[in-house]
């Protein structure tokens, strides 16, 4: 074999060049000697080559290898202080993994203040996140929600590890898309401090600190700290792409014509009378070209919303004896948000009678004669719509370590997480109220900001939301050496779970009645338990070959039980090659949200030629019925089959890389109907769960009421690449140059559609680009380094070209140059951003970083057809444009 150190210096000098000029998407750098297999609690004697047995991501055992069966990337501690991000929600979720981006803190949105992850596109309740190998506790937030990144503190976190595999059998529910396990900190001496900053071009400016303290013996480790994070509100006026755009919302001060629901005699708003004359000159009200008055939204909305982290963590262990130590990990986070968007509306419109003395249309068809109405009214002599969020999370865990004998171990202990959540809107609309008082002439449409604040706070209501989830653990798992084979020691972990969950979201009163306007409220409380069982067997029969073995078994209170196998294989057939695959099923169990939640009222617009002609409305337009969420108590889990394949090649000291395949195929899948597709359903004959329907009035078939919500159907099937390249160059006095590529690219992501149609594939469309990539460039010489990330991604059209020649544009670009936007469309293929940060270790163990995220100010891909501001999408891009930020570090 050739010697890797005689290769030809052009060589190495052509692939270092290379290497430097790739372009991709999401990793951090690592060192070319790190694997995707990270360690917990791993030591190397430095008098002997043989390395202690470590536990690993995706697996109950420990061993000796450091590259394993299954594919885990790891972000070190090193690694996040280089990137620049200063929560993990940052960090995460601009993995290559979050391929279709996730839930951000969004101003306006009901889970506001929550960041979540989707691995592979499945969405955050398909992601399992874990702490320190247990179950992060669930959000409450909202019914897909997975857990909430923004409740672990980053400075608490010593490493992550992505296991972007299956991991059902040896994790339990949720494991589909894959598994993050964040590794918190316990090996630290000392006192560290660190303060920092941030300025982003277009809002979102960052504060953060920590104080880290550890201290340890022969017998034991503390380690406890503080932290606090800070990023701040953005504003959609601030945003260049939106400087002379106004959000030009209908809800502004227009009489309509009165629709009527022939059953239920309830009005909503049908055709255009024209503005209330002289009503449209308030702060914020304008006329368009086809004199309507319209509502500039863009006044007060915000896109991002601001976030207040603090956190308290504290962990330690102690040997009690030669074979019993006892460890403890406790945490409590807080997240303060604050959101604001537009002022309150009424969904239906407010019905005016004839002989209102706020009704005007006499004035507007020119005869005099006031006729019944119905106004679609923005309420914005009341202020902008402030919610006020606050999540608070605890999590506790204490167990014990009992070393049998030689060959078997204990591992035993119980935990308590919960996550709290409460909010407090302020600024709704009381519907029933507002109407009386207009109806009366007491609240003045023509100058409402000049109304008497006494009227104004008649019909001010204030919203609230008290939501928890908690889960109680008991857990036991055995560690067996069971015998030793040609290629090791052969392990069985065995291992028992007990859970029991308690979710409650309760929303006020009045939102729940549907009285409130611009809110909406569906509480659900409910519980479970469930017990598992579940065992992993590692076979190494040869040194070159092992096979991996495990099986969960589940049994959940609500919904019955689950069975999962999995199997991985590893073939090491020369010392720098490593062959690997594996194969597994999953499940997902059932939202308690979705399970148990309440009747809701939504106002939900459908195109329905009976019930439009009912209405006196074109058959062929929307028209407005009164929706009804409902849930599904009988809901099954989803389940996954999928397998996997890859490589890892290093095929010199300084080259190492690594292809898998993957493949995924969700059945079973939990969909929401919405109320339009219930209605299409029900008229083709086609299937529906027994809670969802449609009730009409059968002397003209006008819609009365649509039950919509989730049921079971369909499947999802997706397969795709991973890749990584690192590379590490001695340059000798000129220091050493690190290079990481990491790309995650998407073959397929079918979806099935409704009973007699295709699936979908969402690859190539506007939420879902076909890769992601993230290359790391570390140089570092002595006390100083500099590191340039350049993140990548597809970008593809608003639209199909279909759509947009509806809209009478040739392609998408042109829509955007028309548009008027700053960036318009892009027409490029790709999106790329370049984050760079420079590091000076001070004499006085003083650490300096300066870096820039987004250093060339790249705004994010605009969809010219969204229908809000600010146009872009908010789980892929960030709005702040660039990000300039300090952060200094001290210990002692």
């Amino acid at each position: 074999m050739t010697d890797r150190k005689m290769l030809p210096q052009a060589i190495r000098l052509a692939l270092l060049a290379g290497s430097v000029s790739l372009v991709a998407g999401n990793a951090f750098a690592q060192d070319a000697q790190s694997t995707d297999t990270t360690t917990t609690d791993t030591t190397q004697d430095t008098k002997s080559t043989t390395l202690d047995r470590i536990e690993v991501t995706g697996s109950r055992i420990k061993r000796a290898e450091v590259e394993g069966a299954l594919p885990v990337t790891v972000i070190t501690r090193k690694d996040i202080e280089v990137s620049g991000k200063t929560t993990v929600a940052d960090l995460l979720q601009n993995s290559t993994f979050n391929s279709f981006g996730s839930n951000k803190p969004t101003s306006g949105s009901s889970a506001q203040s929550m960041s979540e992850l989707s691995l592979r596109g499945l969405g955050g309740g398909r992601s399992l996140i874990l702490i320190d190998g247990r179950r992060a506790p669930l959000s409450p937030q909202f019914s897909e929600a997975g857990a909430d990144l923004n409740s672990i503190p980053l400075a608490a976190v010593e490493r992550v590890e992505i296991l972007s595999d299956g991991a059902s059998a040896i994790y339990g529910a949720d494991a589909i898309g894959g598994v993050v396990n964040i590794i918190t900190r316990k090996d630290f001496n000392g006192v560290e401090a660190t303060v920092g900053m941030g300025s982003g071009n277009w809002g979102g400016d960052t504060e953060e600190g920590s104080l880290l303290m550890g201290a340890s013996s022969d017998k034991g480790r503390l380690l406890g700290g503080v932290s606090y994070n800070n990023r701040d509100i953005s504003y959609v006026k601030d945003k260049p792409w939106m400087e002379g755009f106004r959000g030009p919302s209908s809800f502004a001060n227009n009489y309509t014509t009165p629709a009527v629901n022939p059953v239920t005699g309830d009005v909503s708003y049908g055709g255009q009378i024209g503005p209330v004359p002289g009503g449209c000159t308030n702060p914020g009200f304008y006329l368009d070209g086809n004199n309507f008055c319209r509502y500039d939204y863009n006044v007060f909305a915000a896109d991002t919303a601001q976030l207040k982290q603090k956190g308290l963590f504290l962990k330690g262990d102690y040997q009690i004896n030669d074979d019993w130590s006892v460890y403890m990990n406790t945490s409590v986070t807080q997240v303060a948000s604050f959101g604001r968007f537009a002022p309150a509306l009424a969904d239906h419109g407010i019905f005016i009678p004839a002989d209102s003395p706020n009704n005007h249309t006499g004035e507007i068809n020119g005869t005099g004669v006031n006729t019944d109405t119905v106004l679609k009214h923005r309420f914005a002599a009341l202020g902008p719509r402030d919610n006020f969020d606050t999540t608070t999370t605890v999590d506790a865990n204490i167990g014990f370590n009992w070393q049998v004998n030689d060959s078997t171990s204990l591992d035993f202990g119980v935990r308590r997480a919960h996550s709290g959540y409460t909010n407090f809107g302020y600024n709704y609309v009381n519907v029933p109220i507002a109407t009386q008082l207009i109806q009366d002439g007491t609240y003045d449409i023509v100058d409402p900001i000049n109304n008497d604040p006494d009227v104004l706070d008649a019909i001010r209501a204030t919203t609230t939301r008290d939501s928890h989830f908690n889960e109680d653990e008991l857990y036991a798992l055995a560690s067996i050496d069971v015998f030793d084979l040609a290629g090791g020691t052969s392990g069985l972990a065995v291992g028992v779970e007990h859970h029991k969950q308690n979710f409650a979201d309760i929303y006020d009163a009045q939102s729940s009645a549907g009285n409130i306007g611009g809110s909406s409220g569906n509480s659900s409380a409910g519980s479970r338990n469930f017990n598992s069982m579940y065992a992993e067997w590692l076979l190494p029969f040869t040194n070159w070959f092992e096979a991996d073995v495990a099986y969960r078994y589940d049994n959940y209170s609500d919904f019955g039980t689950s069975s999962v196998p999995k199997i991985s294989v590893r073939f090491h057939p020369m010392d720098n090659l490593t062959l690997r695959a594996s194969y597994g099923e999953g499940f997902r169990a059932p939202p308690l949200t979705i399970l148990n939640s309440e009747p809701a009222f939504s106002a939900d617009t459908v195109i329905d030629g009976p019930t439009a002609i009912a209405f006196g409305l074109d058959p062929t337009k929307g028209v407005q019925i009164d929706g009804l969420r409902v849930a599904t108590p009988d809901l099954q889990a989803e389940k996954s089959k999928q397998w996997s394949a890859g490589v890892v090649y290093d095929p010199t000291d300084w080259l190492s890389m690594k292809l898998d395949y993957y493949n995924i195929k969700l059945t079973n899948q939990v969909k929401f109907f919405s109320s339009q597709e219930v209605v299409n359903r029900t008229r083709l004959g086609q299937f529906l769960p027994s809670n969802l329907f449609v009730i009409r009035d059968p002397s003209n078939g006008a819609i009365v009421q649509v039950r919509a919500g989730y049921a079971n159907e369909g499947f999802i099937n997706t397969d795709g690449f991973d890749f990584n390249a690192a590379t590490k160059f001695d340059l000798g006095s000129f220091g050493t140059l690190k290079n990481n590529l990491q790309a995650s690219y998407i073959r397929k992501f079918e979806v099935s559609g409704s009973p007699g149609t295709a699936p979908s594939d969402q690859i190539g469309t506007t939420d879902a680009p076909k890769w992601r990539a993230t290359l790391t460039n570390q140089w570092e010489k002595g006390d100083f380094s500099l590191v340039w990330t350049i993140n990548a991604m597809q970008q593809t059209p608003s639209y199909t070209t279909e759509l947009l020649a509806d809209y009478g544009y040739a392609n998408a670009c042109q829509a955007g140059v028309d548009y008027g936007y700053s960036n318009s469309l892009s027409c490029k293929s790709y999106y790329m951003t370049h984050d760079v940060s420079a590091t000076m270790k001070m004499p006085w163990n003083g650490k300096i970083t300066i870096g820039a995220i987004n250093v060339t100010n790249k705004e994010p891909r605009l969809d010219q057809f969204a229908f809000t501001p600010p146009y872009y999408n908010q789980g892929l891009y960030w709005g702040y444009g660039r990000q300039i930020y300090f952060r200094y570090s001290q210990t002692w």
